[in-house]
């Protein structure tokens, strides 16, 4: 009897085998989901738009981007972790929806570490907090002794609650002793608009996205994050130059579900590097002043554990507590 249940279990693992490497060597064959947890005309959207179209060329199936927006990233990631894990349905995020919201959210649709399979990190990203241009202030250290002054009149959009650029509102709240209302809105391009429009004071951004509006003068740099100014900005001082960065990472990243067969992510791994080699991605990546990475699965996943850790060690800093669900 024990020959024959180990006969058994051999039998399903050579068939279990044998259907994966089918499946992967038929891969791609429909077309493919790339989700974005974000609503439409933000960094991220404008990053998938262009690799898939790139992707298209490559696989020789379409990819089409799907906006699903909502609840802290949480309902487009859920979508993506749930679907059938063919290599069909994958995701472009950032560090928020692994990094953040396990530490802010008790009941998440998903699991930071055994829902997903990391497919590539594109790149690493340089941001900045931008002020609407009637701003009373021009610098950090301006904007810290305002808020001092005004205790509850400086605002600063997000992209909901702990997310990436709230987590920034808070790290200066705690840092610099003040309070600063914490706006959320649907997307990066949303709170983009809302400081555009002098709706808001303050939101973060990538840099690329920022620069033509800092330019044109319609809004303020007030600092870039990380620990060195970026190399399109030479002029605008970094966090890390004037003690206030918290060390965190900012990237785009593509993962599949969890269970999506390690031939597959390799194919869309090795298709995603070809693209970023490209003159064309490089012209792209330049003009949002983006860093390429092209890493592999293995290094990207050990990236976002780092990264993981981090924020752990920040969250506990600034005293943040999970909560039931995001909203």
């Amino acid at each position: 009897m024990r020959f024959i249940t180990l006969n058994l279990i051999t039998v399903f693992l050579l068939l279990a085998f044998s259907m994966s490497q089918s499946m992967a060597q038929g891969f791609p064959s429909k077309t493919i989901r790339l989700i974005i947890p974000y609503g439409a005309g933000g960094p991220a959207d404008v990053m998938a738009r262009f690799f898939s179209r790139e992707m298209t060329a490559i696989l020789g199936q379409a990819m089409i981007v799907e906006n699903i927006p909502g609840a802290s990233s949480t309902v487009g990631m859920a979508t993506c972790a749930n679907a059938i894990p063919d290599g069909h349905t994958i995701c472009l995020t950032v560090p928020d929806s692994l990094s953040y919201n396990p530490l802010l959210y008790r009941n998440l649709p998903y699991k930071p570490t055994g829902s997903f399979a990391p497919v590539i990190q594109l790149t690493r990203a340089n941001a900045i907090i931008v002020a609407n241009a009637s701003a009373p202030f021009s610098t950090l250290k301006e904007m810290l002794e305002y808020a001092k002054q005004n205790p509850g009149k400086l605002n600063f959009g997000t992209w909901g609650p702990a997310t990436l650029p709230d987590v920034y509102r808070q790290w200066f709240e705690k840092k610099g002793e003040v309070n600063i209302v914490g706006i959320p809105y649907k997307s990066a391009a949303a709170a983009m608009n809302a400081v555009l429009g002098n709706e808001i004071n303050l939101t973060f951004i990538t840099l690329g996205f920022a620069l033509p509006h800092i330019r044109s003068g319609k809004i303020k740099p007030i600092v870039v994050t990380g620990s060195m100014r970026a190399a399109a900005a030479q002029d605008i001082p970094s966090l890390g130059e004037l003690g206030f960065d918290p060390g965190l990472g900012s990237y785009f990243g593509v993962f599949a579900p969890f269970a999506t067969s390690p031939s597959i992510i390799a194919q869309l791994n090795s298709a995603f590097a070809k693209v970023l080699s490209t003159p064309a991605t490089q012209q792209f990546l330049r003009a949002q002043t983006m860093e390429p990475v092209g890493a592999s699965p293995e290094s990207f996943t050990a990236y976002v554990q780092r990264d993981q850790t981090s924020a752990t060690g920040l969250f506990q800093f600034l005293g943040i507590q999970p909560t039931a669900s995001p909203e």
